[in-house]
């Protein structure tokens, strides 16, 4: 019933309409591109400045021509720590979310977790982005497809198949990752192997484990088409992936806030969709550089709540010169976010971060977090608490972790006063010490 009615709402004539139109934007003039980037930029910040009280102050009457000028000039640069701290002023309504409004939500993971309000049209408008991204690779409705991301399809105290479910509305094999294990493995690429997908859409970690336990029984799978993100990728997954799996892998750069969309095309190269969102890269004092700096994302689609130059934490360059695709959009470099290590679960199997991160979202009493493993099967769950966080909350968090996560593994929760960066200034959310212990110290000074 819940994707029958997902299908329902999102896979409309309007939708195809929508993706038509944003395929024809590919093709466009950089001049005519600009203008439309400028007249959605324009819509945005007057709606800004019209719905939120942070920027009334702002005036309304400028020229389509002058957006970005104005966009630098009196819209400054802000990031979840600034939307948390001025609810009223920066979320619509007082703060106070509309019925007839989504909600999204971080994770939570290098901050406390946060509300974000979306249109309808937003909704069907992120589908639209992602169906174009599909095309590029070749894939369109009505082709099988399997998924192997957080879904929760099958409880993790399943240990016999189906740890799988069929989504026939949109010929989809949603996979359980939780269950992507070596006891498991078999069942779960045997059915891979029979549905014969065209595509696979995975966290680039899910991936790489397939990859992994592909390797070890000397198999493989044929799918053309591997589409990757929530995390970052690096070259041996993608060597792995590619290896066992045969396909293009083609990976995707958003987040919960949307107010920024890359997506890779079919020549590798990693485009700014600059028609989702108005994207700047921008260093330590907030000014536009070629080098490595911030990305900060206005969005162009979500007016229920627009996001107005929003960092977000991750950093990224642009990459000159145009693309063998020949599409209009600008390139960036690979995007550096969250610095994670990878953790195991009780059977010694890796679990994805992006897994993991479902058991923060909406726990609303958290500043900071931080999982790392500190022994086999035992996680150490440290948090900067915020006012309101009890030990309710404590064993919460210990639930939802073996409800989503892994059942068996043993979860500590520890309150800090806070949680540092790492010396090159990166916060590590996820943290194997239990690993780095064992492989980096002298055997004479490993913990018992």
């Amino acid at each position: 019933m819940l994707f029958g009615t997902r299908a329902l709402l999102r896979d409309t004539p309007w939708s195809q309409w929508r993706l038509r139109a944003l395929q024809r934007n590919e093709a466009m003039s950089h001049a005519e591109f600009a203008a439309v980037q400028a007249s959605l930029l324009h819509k945005t910040l007057r709606t800004a400045i019209a719905r939120l009280p942070f920027y009334a102050h702002i005036r309304r009457d400028f020229p389509v021509a002058a957006s970005v000028d104005v966009l630098r000039a009196e819209f400054p640069i802000i990031d979840k720590a600034t939307l948390l701290a001025n609810r009223r002023s920066l979320y619509p309504n007082g703060g106070v979310k509309q019925p007839w409004q989504a909600l999204g939500a971080t994770s939570g993971t290098t901050g406390a977790p946060l509300e974000v309000f979306r249109s309808v049209q937003s909704v069907l408008m992120e589908q639209a982005f992602v169906k174009r991204h599909w095309a590029w690779g070749g894939y369109h409705d009505g082709m099988v497809r399997a998924s192997l991301r957080g879904d929760l399809v099958a409880d993790t105290a399943v240990t016999k198949p189906p740890f799988w479910f069929w989504n026939r509305y949109n010929r989809q094999l949603l996979v359980s990752s939780r269950h992507l294990t070596e006891a498991n493995a078999d069942a779960i690429i045997d059915r891979l192997e029979a549905l014969a997908p065209a595509m696979l859409q995975a966290y680039p970690s899910t991936a790489f484990t397939l990859a992994g336990l592909l390797q070890r029984r000397g198999r493989r799978l044929h799918i053309a088409r591997v589409f990757t993100s929530s995390e970052p990728s690096y070259a041996h997954q993608r060597e792995l992936i590619r290896d066992r799996l045969g396909a293009t892998i083609m990976d995707l750069y958003g987040m919960a806030e949307r107010v920024a969309f890359a997506s890779a095309c079919e020549h590798g190269q990693l485009h700014v969709n600059a028609d989702y969102a108005y994207v700047e890269i921008v260093d330590g004092d907030g000014r536009p550089t070629d080098g490595e700096g911030d990305v900060v994302g206005t969005t162009f689609h979500n007016h229920a709540m627009p996001l107005v130059r929003y960092r977000m934490g991750d950093r990224s360059r642009w990459k000159p010169g145009p693309c063998p695709c020949g599409r209009v959009f600008p390139i960036i470099e690979g995007v550096s976010g969250k610095y994670l290590d990878a953790i195991t679960g009780s059977d010694g199997a890796p679990v994805s971060p992006s897994v993991l991160t479902f058991a923060f979202k909406r726990m609303d009493q958290i500043r900071k977090s931080q999982v790392a493993q500190v022994g086999p099967a035992s996680w150490e769950v440290r948090v900067v608490p915020l006012p309101g966080f009890t030990a309710f909350h404590q064993q919460y968090l210990i639930d939802i972790i073996h409800r989503m996560v892994d059942p068996h593994v043993l979860v500590k929760v520890v309150l800090r006063d806070d949680l540092p960066n790492t010396a090159a200034g990166k916060f590590r959310w996820v943290v194997n010490e239990y690993a780095n212990n064992n492989v980096l110290q002298p055997p004479g000074n490993r913990p018992e």
